[in-house]
């Protein structure tokens, strides 16, 4: 548990860095790591349409025809990409809600 005296040198750091209040910092901080684990899935999204030459619909929806991947290689990246596609809804959810 924290001491008052320990809050006020929080407050006296946050404020020391440009931040109005500890819930604004933490906001920030917060935002800023949200921003980066967005642009690594956005990175494997990206490689998986560059890879593929299309975009997650359209590879779903091509996928029995892509005979230049084995079906393995298929499932794996397909279930990678979507996961990746999920993750970054999800933060892109979590960002709109912070900023709210």
């Amino acid at each position: 548990m924290q001491t008052q005296e320990q809050n006020s040198a929080l407050s006296r750091t946050v404020q020391s860095l440009g931040y109005t209040t500890i819930e604004n910092f933490a906001r920030e901080q917060a935002r800023s790591l949200i921003k980066q684990n967005m642009a690594y899935y956005q990175a494997r999204i990206d490689l998986f349409e560059q890879k593929y030459g299309m975009n997650f619909r359209a590879f779903v929806e091509q996928f029995d025809s892509l005979g230049k991947y084995s079906i393995i290689e298929k499932e794996d990246d397909s279930i990678l990409w979507e996961t990746a596609i999920d993750v970054v809804d999800a933060y892109q959810a979590d960002l709109e809600a912070i900023a709210a």
